[in-house]
């Protein structure tokens, strides 16, 4: 079973190049990723704190549709969190925030399951990120919660950065949270857009000695590229493998489509879980390169889709096959 842990909210999606207003979606970094385990049947929990308001009766409704399982899921008193995503004319998706006071950021420590709970769900992994990980109050508590499920040592602890400049973080205090939320994680991604704003460094920057530094305790390191692509950096080398082509419609939800699958290649492969930095060294290249690739393309079929709709695994495999 993956554990994911985070932000669901409503994404008011508007184009640019359209005049037709903003249409209410489902969205949150965390929740996609639970939508998209949902999608290809594979046991997992959504832990995320939803609003009893009428946003938040929309994602729960949303999720159950997607058989995402909400059984840890906390009942919020605080209203639902608003993110505005437009969509520019190459169907890329910018970002603007409505988060103060609101659900998903108001964590307490009795509402996050502790070890022996979560052992005891059968939880090979732990997905998070994103806001959730950055916003205070509720960041702190998640780093700690975080922190003792690194100390246990049996857990796959999976981190995705999705940094979100436009709501205004300091620059220096996103890196150093940024840097101890990598050293307890096992599986660490990042956007090359991500790395180039936290480091301040212009697009295109290499990226090398940083991938050196973040995965210099065993992490491995996933480092998407767009259009050129995708890196991991595992074992002291580096593999790449090239982006699919496609038809695109809007980039909404891709990168927690690839993390989510990339996540099902891993367990398929039973490196997940107990002893989690010695199975993730025992993974072969072919491995790696096979559990990208297989990422890289449901990640290809969102971004065909409107928004975030995530493939199975039946509509994955025949994209390769084809």
């Amino acid at each position: 079973m993956i554990l994911v842990a985070g932000e669901a909210l409503i994404d008011l999606i508007g184009h640019e190049v359209d005049d037709g207003g903003y249409l209410p979606v489902v969205g949150g970094a965390n929740a996609n990723v639970a939508m998209a385990l949902a999608k290809a049947d594979v046991p997992h929990r959504f832990l995320a704190r939803l609003s009893s308001d009428s946003f938040g009766q929309n994602i729960r409704s949303h999720l159950q549709s997607y058989n995402v399982d909400l059984s840890l899921a906390v009942d919020a008193a605080e209203q639902t969190t608003l993110a505005i995503a437009t969509i520019d004319s190459s169907g890329v998706a910018s970002y603007s925030f409505y988060i103060n006071g609101t659900a998903d950021w108001a964590w307490d420590s009795a509402e996050l399951p502790g070890v022996e709970a979560i052992t005891g769900l059968g939880a090979k992994a732990v997905q998070f990120g994103c806001l959730t990980a950055a916003i205070e109050p509720g960041s702190t508590v998640l780093a700690n919660w975080l922190t003792e499920l690194a100390n246990f040592g049996d857990i796959t602890l999976s981190h995705d950065l999705n940094i979100r400049p436009s709501l205004g973080f300091d620059r220096a205090t996103e890196l150093d949270r940024v840097t101890k939320l990598n050293s307890i994680s096992h599986i660490i991604k990042a956007s090359d857009a991500d790395i180039e704003w936290l480091f301040d460094l212009a697009p295109g920057a290499n990226l090398d000695e940083i991938a050196n530094n973040w995965t210099n305790q065993g992490q491995l390191l996933i480092i998407t590229r767009g259009s050129d692509g995708v890196q991991v950096h595992h074992n002291g080398g580096r593999l790449e493998v090239a982006a699919q082509k496609v038809m695109l419609v809007d980039t909404v939800g891709a990168g927690d489509t690839f993390m989510a699958n990339f996540l099902i290649k891993l367990d398929d492969f039973g490196a997940l879980g107990s002893n989690p930095r010695a199975k993730l060294e025992s993974l072969s290249s072919d491995q790696l390169v096979y559990a990208l690739n297989y990422a890289t393309a449901a990640a290809a079929i969102v971004c065909e889709r409107a928004g975030c709709q995530p493939p199975t695994r039946q509509e994955v495999e025949r994209r390769l096959q084809d």
